[in-house]
């Protein structure tokens, strides 16, 4: 443990101690494999990529593809590590903010593409988040230096953490101090940044959207990289995507509005040449299963017998049961009883969608709606 107590070692030389199922221990090693609610390492051993990285105990073994053989040489990716190592360092610091505003972190994700926090308050204002995203700025720009301390497990007097041998402590100055077996950065000036993204309230409080570090780095880059995007096709400039986003919006819906009447207008037309046939039974074409809920209603309203809408939309059988003597919810149960039928309503009309077949439906309605 002691080699995670400087995150910036990245390296050692090392002998094989045991083998299990393809894993290996070493007699010491400088990587971290996921636990405690911070990720595992990348890296390589001997050169070879590191596959997976699992703990027994209090025993890391480690994965790569090939065979390994002493000596063993290792080398964690920097990059990774910092990006780990310094979110971690945030959570610790924020538990200090918060234990003075008599609240507390309830969870959190390291997940650099998505790191947040949740804190058992569903009031959390933007005076707040100014206010914590201040501090942080603050404790990283005054540097604070990392320490550890090493206590006899039953000395401690958390229960939980009594079955252990020795218990580490992680000290940021007068901030906050924690028992933590993860790395952490050697002072706070090593988290360089931390931006609060947005917020979002939850069962146990609100969780709270952050960015720090390389992953700040990582999250700009994607961001622009989507402005550019979206700018380009929207072809507006940078700074007028929003605005041109809302105006596609508002005509996207004057247009919806639009379809929507030609629809119903087209539907009128549809019912007027079903009404010129005088069947009980019509097969209709339709391009959406939702024109049927248009069609039937203006054909209730001017029928005087009972009819049998159907159309082939895809894979799907549409169907309306049309019936001025209250039989629709009786053909419907009889649909029902040959498969998998999805709708519903009054005894007057009903609608609906099935992988039955037309053919089926024509035979099992027909005999009910001319009787």
């Amino acid at each position: 443990m002691k080699n995670y107590d400087d995150f910036e070692k990245l390296t050692c030389t090392t002998k094989i101690k045991d083998v299990k199922d393809g894993y290996y221990a070493f007699d010491d090693t400088v990587f971290y494999g996921e636990k405690g609610g911070q990720l595992a390492d990348h890296g390589t051993i001997n050169g070879q990529p590191v596959t997976d990285l699992k703990w027994d105990g209090e025993t890391l073994y480690h994965q790569v593809a090939g065979e390994l053989h002493d000596p063993i040489t290792m080398k964690v990716d920097a990059r990774t590590r910092w990006i780990n190592t310094t979110v971690q360092s945030a959570f610790h610091l924020l538990d200090g903010y918060y234990a003075d505003k008599d609240a507390k972190i309830v969870e959190v994700n390291a997940n650099p593409e998505n790191e947040w926090y949740i804190v058992d308050s569903k009031q959390v204002g933007a005076d707040q988040l100014r206010d914590v995203e201040d501090w942080m700025n603050n404790v990283i720009h005054q540097d604070i230096h990392t320490s550890f301390t090493y206590v006899k497990g039953s000395e401690y007097p958390d229960p939980a953490y009594q079955k252990y041998p020795l218990v580490r402590l992680v000290h940021f100055g007068e901030i906050n101090t924690q028992p933590c077996g993860t790395c952490h950065v050697n002072h706070t000036g090593q988290l360089q940044s931390f931006v609060i993204l947005g917020t979002e309230k939850v069962s146990a409080g609100t969780k709270i959207y952050i960015t720090v570090n390389l992953a700040t780095n990582d999250r700009l880059k994607k961001d622009d990289a989507a402005l550019k995007q979206v700018s380009a096709t929207l072809s507006a400039k940078e700074d007028q995507v929003v605005e041109k986003a809302g105006e596609l919006v508002a005509k996207n819906k004057t247009m919806k509005k639009q379809l929507k009447a030609l629809k119903k207008e087209l539907m009128g037309m549809k019912a007027k040449d079903i009404l010129a046939t005088d069947q009980v039974i019509n097969q209709v074409q339709l391009d959406d299963p939702s024109e049927m809920s248009m069609l039937a209603p203006q054909l209730l309203r001017q029928v005087d017998h009972d009819k049998l809408l159907v159309a082939q939309v895809g894979k799907q059988t549409s169907f309306a049961v049309i019936s001025p003597s209250g039989k629709a919810r009786d053909v419907l149960a009889k649909f029902q009883e040959l498969g998998t039928v999805n709708g519903g309503g009054s005894p007057k009309i009903v609608t609906g969608n099935t992988d039955l077949a037309v053919a089926d439906l024509i035979q099992v309605a027909e005999p009910l709606l001319r009787a």
